[in-house]
């Protein structure tokens, strides 16, 4: 069951589906990064249910050293039940090995994926947390391990974190992070492949539109639509690594709001809302997923409410040769702006 769920979204990986298994534990800590949430640092524990396909037999593994990819369901908890409560969580990931130490490997995961917070922010009954706004919450994780094999048993140890935001959909929206170890055993399967065929063709342009809701001030909300246009040129660098040069347009009336709390924001003028930036970056692929991360600078924006740069982390899932998903994360030093999604073509 797990493999046609996944197998749907991430193509070929998992044409030979899951092969192993494993059982995670993360033993952490949630660390404030602002001085409101103080009150939410607290002892954290959680534990991960992982399914892991290690015979890849796609273009993209030969570019990387024993790749896997997985599908985990967590759950985490947070050390405060009445403020923060706890995380049910489902997280594709991958990881693969960069470097052999005798008999050991270091390893890296990276993941991505939604989690379900049982506590949030509420003016009445929760107005301690002010760190998340919503139920629904998407989550990221990081980690580097050390990797053993012992008979027909993995056993990895490591260090990491596990963060959850929401991309400023609904305020509050300072995210929770989660430094912890990473300790984990899993069935190691009898045969390993990780053998492709070279790609033939490569796709030059993407177009994309996407669509993003975000909330400004925690007193008095106020929900904004944002529309992004972008054109991106691909630059071929690897068999499963691309450059990205490409230009953005954003329409955010949330520059009108700031400078002019007051006004309307009906019939506003294009210069009053419009974002124009460019952008260079750099995208990974793993199975059907495009994993991208970007730098980008305004040429315009309508006040000076927002850094001159900004940064981007997001995915593609391709659905066909041509039409793709995306979601994206922007951000100006860290601080989340908005997540949009949207519908893509490759030209």
């Amino acid at each position: 069951m797990l493999s046609v769920l996944l197998g749907a979204i991430t193509g070929d990986a998992f044409a030979q589906t899951f092969n192993s298994c494993g059982f995670n534990i993360y033993p952490g800590f949630l660390v404030a990064h602002r001085d409101d949430c103080k009150n939410l640092e607290a002892h954290t524990l959680g534990v991960e249910f992982t399914a892991i396909s290690r015979k890849i037999n796609a273009p993209w593994a030969t570019s990387y050293t024993e790749p896997e990819v997985a599908l985990s369901a967590m759950f985490m908890n947070l050390g405060h039940p009445q403020l923060t409560g706890r995380v049910f969580a489902i997280m594709p990931s991958f990881s693969t090995t960069f470097a052999h130490l005798g008999n050991s490997r270091l390893r890296f995961k990276v993941g991505t994926g939604l989690g379900f917070l049982t506590k949030k922010f509420d003016a009445i009954e929760n107005r301690r947390n002010q760190a998340i706004g919503s139920h629904i919450n998407g989550s990221m994780q990081l980690y580097a391990y050390l990797s053993r094999d012992m008979g027909k048993i993995n056993f990895n140890a490591g260090l990491g974190i596990t963060h959850y935001s929401n991309g400023s959909f609904r305020v509050p929206n300072l995210g929770v992070n989660m430094p912890s170890l990473y300790l984990t055993v899993t069935r190691i399967p009898e045969k390993e492949s990780t053998v492709g065929k070279k790609m033939v063709e490569e796709m030059k342009w993407n177009f994309l539109f996407a669509y993003a809701f975000k909330e400004r001030t925690l007193t008095d909300p106020h929900g904004f639509n944002i529309f992004n246009f972008e054109a991106v040129r691909i630059l071929p660098k690897g068999e499963s690594t691309d450059w990205r040069l490409g230009s953005d347009i954003y329409l955010d009336k949330t520059h009108h709001y700031l400078d002019y709390p007051g006004e309307s924001l009906k019939g506003l003028k294009p210069w009053e809302m419009t974002e124009v930036g460019v952008f260079g970056g750099y995208q990974w692929l793993i199975t059907r997923v495009h994993l991208k991360a970007d730098i980008g600078f305004y040429a315009y924006k309508p006040s000076r409410n927002k850094f001159f740069t900004y940064q981007r982390l997001g995915f593609d899932i391709h659905l066909t040769k041509n039409w793709f998903l995306t979601s994206n994360l922007k951000t100006h030093f860290g601080i989340a702006d908005h997540m949009t999604w949207g519908l893509g073509y490759r030209w």
